[in-house]
């Protein structure tokens, strides 16, 4: 497919879209002497229909998750942004379904920019520009994030990456393990936090590691600087991943309506970030960017 560039080592390949938020289309893993889907592939379709919910990981900035019914409260300002759930509220960004540039490319490698000052519908109030490396090389993948506020004023910024992982790599696998540095898990019933993080009840706590079974999950964790570890005890595979201190949030999304899939989410700031922090609530993981400033982290993953 002529949209999709292909990242390849002895061991893995990474098939990316630039013309689709600069989003991953399937990521393998060459498992004895097949190669087998360790991200939920993408449909075809769903890049010809611009669907970047369809694909096995896409990129947030400047912001992760929703924010509250799509307006943003910063420093006693009001800011209207896109609703794009159906509860009205704003999600991931701005930057998944758009185009970006590509910048470099080389065998295993492939580094792609965005800038926010191309696009007229852009409804974030604060223009930005944004970096994206991909690197694979033997049994890892890398992911490196930068964003740079290009304006005049002090921007809040979040960002973090999307990938749905498969819950069975072989027909061996009956169960997927889940260990996740958790420290906190922030309440309430919607994915809109109702306070800060607070301890995680038994049922969501997966940081000593345990089975992921197909309870609906959609939640953010408040974590430590560890390593996150999914393993498929049939296959005999594990991955690690390893995120920067900057990614200090962890969502763990399990689908009520697929048993093929689940979602890993390392992101800097916790849903509803800014406006949490608006009304005084430490610890949101919102970061303020001076005019000029980058902020950037490695996200990487390794196969065994």
């Amino acid at each position: 497919m002529r949209d999709l560039e292909i990242l390849r080592s002895e061991y893995m390949e990474v098939k990316v879209c630039p013309q689709l938020g600069a989003g991953i289309f399937s990521m393998r893993y060459l498992l004895g002497a097949h190669w087998v889907d360790v991200m939920r592939p993408t449909p075809y379709e769903a890049v010809e229909k611009r669907e970047p919910g369809a694909l096995a990981s896409f990129v947030m900035i400047p912001y992760s998750n929703r924010i509250e019914n799509a307006v943003l409260k910063y420093r006693g300002n009001n800011y209207m942004l896109s609703k794009n759930t159906p509860e009205g509220h704003a999600i991931h960004g701005e930057v998944r379904s758009r185009p970006w540039r590509i910048l470099q490319k080389e065998p295993g490698y492939i580094a792609m920019e965005f800038d926010s000052r191309d696009f007229e519908d852009i409804s974030w109030p604060f223009p930005f520009y944004a970096r994206i490396e991909y690197r694979v090389s033997g049994r890892v993948f890398l992911v490196r994030l930068a964003l740079e506020n290009t304006g005049d004023l002090i921007m809040p910024a979040g960002m973090g990456i999307h990938p749905y992982f498969m819950r069975k790599l072989t027909p061996e696998d009956n169960a997927v393990i889940l260990k996740v540095p958790v420290k906190g898990v922030y309440p309430g019933d919607t994915p809109i936090p109702t306070g800060p993080w607070t301890d995680v009840p038994d049922e969501l706590d997966f940081s000593q590691g345990k089975e992921l079974d197909f309870r609906h999950i959609d939640k953010c964790y408040r974590v430590f600087n560890a390593p996150t570890l999914i393993k498929w005890p049939g296959s005999q595979v594990s991955l690690t991943m390893e995120a920067d201190n900057i990614f200090k949030h962890i969502i763990i999304y399990s689908p009520k309506d697929s048993k093929d899939f689940f979602a890993v989410e390392p992101v800097s700031n916790c849903n509803n970030v800014f406006n949490m922090a608006e009304q005084g609530v430490e610890d949101t993981g919102t970061v303020y960017l001076q005019p000029g400033e980058t902020f950037m982290g490695n996200i990487t993953i390794k196969m065994e």
